[in-house]
């Protein structure tokens, strides 16, 4: 029985060498072709990255956790304001009575409580993921020439 080998090379290293170039050429196209696919699928997300967005903002909006943490967020930023602003009244006859430094830092850390919990309000009343979520009694934003929510006291008016 005659056994011709299975490669037409007499030398094997001949054989070894093609054989490993034919793997190294193997392995450089697979990561190419890795690469290329990678990069389409990139850029597939590139493209529809606008709709994606847009659709995941919507579901986050319409989330039920959102609407109620923003109708509760109107409600205690709208309490706290009538509450600030009440409560500068009494700091002010305070500070009448006693004039002392404490009593018109208290007055006056008051005002600036109050102001800051007017921005709150009307920035939350312009924001995307809560605007529509604020309950129809509560105003748009805060009438700040109303006395009940300008962060005045009754001397200042």
């Amino acid at each position: 029985m005659n056994r011709e080998p299975y490669y037409e090379s007499d030398n094997p290293s001949r054989v070894a060498w093609g054989a490993g170039w034919r793997s190294f050429v193997a392995v450089i196209l697979a990561i190419v072709a890795v690469g290329i696919i990678g990069a389409g699928i990139w850029a597939i997300k590139v493209v529809t990255s606008d709709a994606r967005g847009r659709g995941d903002s919507v579901q986050i909006k319409n989330d039920a956790r959102n609407r109620i943490n923003a109708q509760t967020n109107f409600e205690q930023l709208y309490a706290d304001i009538k509450q600030s602003d009440a409560k500068i009244d009494v700091l002010d006859a305070a500070a009448k009575v006693d004039p002392t430094t404490q009593n018109r830092v208290n007055a006056t850390g008051i005002r600036t409580y109050c102001l800051s919990v007017v921005g709150q309000y009307d920035a939350a009343a312009r924001s995307y993921a809560s605007a529509d979520f604020r309950a129809a009694d509560l105003p748009y934003q805060i009438d700040t020439t109303d006395p009940d929510t300008d962060c005045k006291g009754s001397n200042d008016r």
